[in-house]
């Protein structure tokens, strides 16, 4: 079974070396598919009738083969939906030429994305049959050995369009978020029901730990807590799983090792956090770090993770981002931080003389709101509770 990691955030995505890195820790927890395709990236989704500059296509057969040598997939996705036109050969062509040149180079699993795009509002049936038709098409053109595919209607049932979803080729996977964009859980019984309606299993695109909808805002807010809502017999119930990590690379392993033990079969929890720091950060930062991660654990799946300071705790701010500021070795970790440790010490400053923060675009220590419009958090979250102002935050 597939089972790894999506690059599909929007705003900045990795560098280079950020993928090798992530590809060293897959090999290392027992994840075996990375796919690119990040929504920024010009060539993946504006530009996808150009190809790719030849420096770019060098270091994609770097990260290819590099890859490979740890039998791990890489799959680069396109996601040409803002503008293709799926009854149009000219089109049809182009995409195929561009996906031939990644097969030739050693990526012979095909990823389609056709997600967030304005046929959202097309007649679902309609627009779920001309995208099956182009798909096949695809698939049958090229003869990959497995392709996944990104549905415009890629959470909820909308019952409609995914039962037209029945007819693409068997090899195809289906990726599916759950319930909602972000879901805060995804049950047996939600995975079942996919499966009764699309006629296989959901191949899983976790938005877990992702942090996208706050930095393309400019806010930094970190996800660092294990992955929670998950039912821990998940791997029984679907074709894949990939999760979408944060635009935080070296932060995003701390999620992505309880993902790789929910993986196994095992039911999460901050064991695998602390395991994680325990056997990737050096013992004089073990303390330090997991008290970091404490005060930045809120997600979607648990807005009230976080752990608050008190009116008391200001030195222990201070002096925790003042140590960690100090002793950090991982340059590429805290680079990653910083923002949050310099905040966390002008948190601990206001706290000592008794004023509250005004405004601020560091989310960490309690603070958690997403910014989306009141009527979209259900549909797009699957709770309503996402919004969490802790004592030492104020608006005015």
């Amino acid at each position: 079974m597939l089972k790894g990691v999506v690059e599909g955030f929007y705003g900045s995505f990795w560098s280079f070396e950020d993928r090798i890195s992530v590809i060293d820790f897959m090999y290392k927890n027992d994840l075996n598919i990375y796919i690119y395709g990040p929504k920024d990236d010009p060539y993946h989704r504006v530009r996808w009738r150009e190809n790719y500059p030849d420096k770019d296509m060098e270091r994609f057969k770097m990260l290819i083969d590099y890859a490979e040598r740890y039998n791990i997939d890489f799959s680069i996705a396109l996601s040409p939906g803002l503008d293709i036109n799926y009854e149009s050969d000219k089109d049809l062509k182009l995409l195929i030429d561009k996906i031939a040149r990644f097969i030739d180079l050693g990526s012979d699993i095909v990823s389609i994305f056709l997600d967030d795009i304005p046929a959202e509002k097309e007649d679902p049936v309609k627009l779920a049959d001309k995208q099956v038709r182009f798909l096949n098409k695809i698939f049958r053109e090229l003869s990959p050995r497995e392709m996944i595919f990104c549905p415009t209607h890629y959470w909820g049932f909308k019952k409609e369009y995914l039962e037209k979803l029945r007819e693409l080729e068997s090899k195809i996977h289906v990726m599916w978020t759950g319930r909602a964009v972000i879901s805060p859980k995804i049950t047996r019984e939600d995975l079942e029901i996919f499966k009764e309606i699309v006629g296989r299993k959901p191949f899983i695109w976790d938005n877990y730990p992702v942090n996208d909808f706050f930095t393309v805002r400019g806010v930094k807010r970190l996800h660092l807590d294990y992955i929670k809502g998950r039912d821990p017999e998940i791997i029984n119930y679907i074709d894949g799983y990939v999760s979408n990590p944060m635009n935080e690379a070296e932060l995003s392993k701390i999620s992505l090792y309880s993902i790789s033990k929910l993986l196994k079969g095992y039911r999460t929890s901050m064991k695998d956090v602390i395991e994680y720091v325990d056997r990737y950060v050096e013992d004089d930062l073990f303390e330090e770090i997991i008290m970091f991660i404490l005060f930045n654990r809120s997600s979607i799946l648990d807005p009230y993770a976080d752990i608050i300071p008190s009116p008391d705790d200001g030195d222990k701010l201070i002096k925790l981002s003042e140590y960690l500021e100090r002793n950090i070795r991982n340059k590429k970790m805290f680079n990653e931080m910083r923002d949050v440790l310099v905040f966390l010490k002008e948190l601990g400053i206001k706290i000592k003389s008794g004023d509250k923060i005004m405004k601020t675009n560091v989310y960490a220590a309690g603070l958690y709101k997403p910014f989306t419009r009141p009527e979209r958090v259900l549909e797009l979250f699957g709770r309503e509770d996402v919004y969490v102002k802790p004592w030492w935050y104020r608006e005015d």
